[in-house]
């Protein structure tokens, strides 16, 4: 009779537990908090380094009930198996298929989620009280990839973040008519009370994160054009916009979406002139969609995965083999791979490459992955 326990203890203990067990399973706690789960190096070391030499997020181990800081280890988290990083041809395919008559999906929609979980991450990443106040600045490309951004910062302003929209170029019809969803996305951009820039705004010091959505997959590693290139040359300048973190939406602006980033020309002592080097960004946050791209696959800094809702069918159909998600989130983690599964990842990487190289590329591009 001693060891008995009022009934309305026993449900109080149960519902505390339950709570204690759910908590790190929804990411709008981290606001309150101020805490940051991106990476340790800052933007600034970063762009003047290498993006590869960012530092990694120590691993926490995703359970049942959401990512438990208390049973982090060495060994990463539990995935079910090594996330495939697909090709640029991959990627397209895939959207093509879930635009399909069988997909049932529409542009809008896979716009809508895409810019849903990109602000679900940046909420988790960079939660509001960590920037003290300041703007967050999304840049946006014309195409689907400033969509994105521009569905981002709408999301990011419901959030509770001041929002402000950097939109440059933007792509009209032969008859000089804005084109959708692009058109429409800035209307309710707009409606929202959220600034649109013509071109980065000159108040740096209020600009606390930056959201780079301008090209996303369609980069071809072309020198940037304007008014590309001035806003590259304030992202990556350290006097002006260089030591901002910064977000990149699926692709970092500058990368080949299957080669990574682009050879730096190598100048020529007799040359008067050296060619100047391509602006690439080095982002601190990664936030890729669907899949990872190939062209990412040795990124090390805070890596995300965005757009939950691929099909079951279609991700055994392209092998995708990406991680669960947990409870309600639109997005899941990526960057705490245990070393087996990077080692993994790399020699499926450099397999894939071994299949487009030429014959003498391919026994070097297997003696790589040996």
């Amino acid at each position: 009779q001693r060891w008995k326990m009022p009934v309305s203890r026993v449900a109080v203990l149960c519902i505390v537990a339950l709570f204690a067990s759910q908590a790190d399973a929804f990411s709008p706690l981290s606001a309150f908090s101020g805490f940051s789960l991106r990476s340790g190096l800052g933007s600034s070391q970063a762009r003047k380094q290498c993006p590869v030499a960012a530092t990694r997020v120590a691993p926490l181990r995703m359970t049942a009930t959401g990512l438990d800081a208390e049973a982090a280890t060495d060994d990463g988290p539990l995935l079910d198996d090594t996330p495939k990083f697909i090709s640029k041809a991959e990627a397209k395919a895939l959207a093509e298929e879930l635009k399909s008559a069988d997909g049932g999906f529409s542009t809008d929609q896979l716009v809508e989620m895409a810019g849903h979980s990109v602000a679900d991450a940046i909420f988790e990443a960079h939660p509001p009280s960590s920037l003290g106040g300041q703007k967050v600045i999304v840049i946006c490309g014309k195409g689907l990839n400033g969509a994105e951004g521009l569905t981002t910062a709408r999301y990011l302003h419901h959030y509770g973040y001041s929002v402000g929209v950097v939109y440059p170029e933007k792509k009209r019809n032969s008859e000089g008519v804005l084109l959708e969803p692009n058109a429409g996305l800035e209307r309710q951009v707009r409606n929202c009370g959220i600034q649109v820039y013509m071109s980065v705004p000159g108040f740096h010091d209020q600009i606390g994160l930056i959201v780079d959505a301008a090209h996303g997959t369609s980069f071809e590693g072309e020198r940037p054009k304007a008014p590309w290139d001035i806003v590259y040359k304030q992202l990556i300048d350290p006097v002006q916009l260089g030591t901002k973190p910064l977000v990149s939406i699926d692709m970092p602006s500058g990368w080949d979406a299957d080669a990574g980033m682009p050879e730096q020309p190598i100048p020529d002592p007799e040359d008067e002139a050296p060619p100047a080097p391509i602006p690439v960004l080095y982002p601190d946050t990664l936030i890729s969609l669907a899949a990872p791209k190939l062209g990412v696959s040795k990124f090390q800094g805070s890596h995300y995965l965005g757009m939950r809702a691929i099909p079951f069918e279609t991700k055994l159909k392209y092998g995708l083999n990406t991680p669960s998600y947990t409870g309600a989130r639109t997005y899941t983690r990526l960057s705490d791979l245990s070393q087996d599964q990077v080692a993994a990842l790399e020699a499926s990487v450099a397999a894939e490459e071994a299949k487009s190289a030429p014959s003498g590329g391919a026994a070097a591009a297997a003696a790589a992955a040996a």
